[in-house]
């Protein structure tokens, strides 16, 4: 039984909500808040297995409410909303900053054709992202990080050509803080899965392009690879590199239940590139990556997984921990580190 706390402003729409989700009988609707500040105390005293939370409530909207229960009392929060459009995709960026799962759409109005289709799709996601276990989040302050407390690997000794990284859940506020990071020049070209929503992938590398030093823009196929330069696999499409540093796109069949995979780039980029490849895999759920991974570790290149305690997901990268395909498990700021140390050798390597 899922045990749901229902955030709504409106009443008539609070109404509605709880009938469709307690027309379900995995699913018992323990508490409804009108604003943020009842969200966030009713978390903190009914302790819900989930929350969905709209955005535009009175007082605290849903952006902090979601910020303070995700800060204080961590719980799944998906988002329920108007229905969104990829020219909105800002707002959606905004919940994942937050610390929320996803954004879904309310039901359609009740009698109207779409309404039963609707709702089944809203609980259907909403008893998937029950089953996620989520992390405190701790949220910028604004003052320096502190560095690393435990001690970061060497320098590899080899240069490092590719940066392969994997996210899915929680993966583009850490996307944008470790393009930020990076430094121009870099020198190797850096490749990314980011499991998204259809529509949004687009707008997602405009948004990366704000803050990263490095250039961002979708895989096209045929495309050479540049050092220096990021590449983000596009809406269903998986994106793979060969030897020769060309993308190659493919609308083959989903692998863990996804298109693109991380598992395909992942593997692609062992078997071009071995020990002159870097595989990060962060925050995500499922094992999309985790045995890739490997591979990249098997044939010589470096490998990373986020560690728990930073990952919003503990799915990806606890599944590559499990198997031994990580090298280094290591929080955001110490990866970023890392990558810094890659540059530096690989930079040194490609000057001699």
């Amino acid at each position: 039984m899922i045990r749901l706390l229902v955030v709504e402003d409106s009443k008539t729409v609070q109404r509605a909500l709880v009938a469709a989700f307690e027309a379900d009988p995995d699913i018992k609707v323990i508490g409804t808040a009108e604003t943020g500040e009842e969200a966030v105390e009713a978390a903190k005293c009914l302790r819900p297995d989930l929350i969905t939370m709209d955005i535009n409530l009175p007082g605290m909207d849903g952006f902090d409410a979601t910020r303070a229960i995700m800060s204080t009392c961590p719980v799944p929060i998906v988002i329920v909303t108007g229905k969104m459009n990829p020219k909105d995709s800002a707002t959606l960026f905004r919940v994942m900053e937050a610390g929320a799962l996803m954004v879904l759409a309310k039901p359609d109005p009740v009698g109207s054709p779409g309404y039963q289709d609707s709702v089944a799709n809203l609980v259907h996601h909403l008893k998937l992202m029950a089953e996620i276990k989520v992390v405190r989040r701790i949220f910028p302050s604004g003052k320096v990080a502190p560095r690393p407390e435990r001690p970061l690997p060497p320098p590899p000794v080899q240069p490092v050509k590719v940066v392969a990284i994997g996210a899915s859940t929680g993966g583009p506020p850490l996307l944008r803080q470790i393009l930020a990071e990076l430094p121009a020049p870099f020198p190797a070209a850096v490749v990314v899965v980011q499991h998204m929503a259809v529509g949004f992938t687009e707008n997602f590398v405009h948004w990366l392009n704000r803050s990263s030093k490095l250039p961002v823009q979708l895989g096209t196929d045929g495309a050479q690879l540049a050092p220096g330069q990021v590449y983000v696999a596009p809406d269903n499409c998986h994106m793979e590199v060969t030897s020769t540093g060309k993308i190659i796109l493919t609308e083959a069949a989903p692998e863990h239940g996804v298109r693109p995979s991380v598992s395909v780039l992942f593997r692609s980029v062992a078997l071009s590139y071995g020990r002159h490849a870097m595989g990060v895999l962060l925050t995500g759920m499922g094992k999309d990556g985790a045995l890739e991974l490997k591979t990249i570790r098997g044939r010589g290149g470096i490998t990373v997984a986020q560690d728990r305690e930073s990952s919003m997901v503990f799915g990806m990268p606890g599944e590559a921990i499990e198997i031994d395909a990580a090298q280094h498990v290591l929080p955001p700021g110490a990866i970023i580190e890392l990558l810094h140390r890659v540059t530096s050798k690989s930079a040194s390597a490609a000057s001699r």
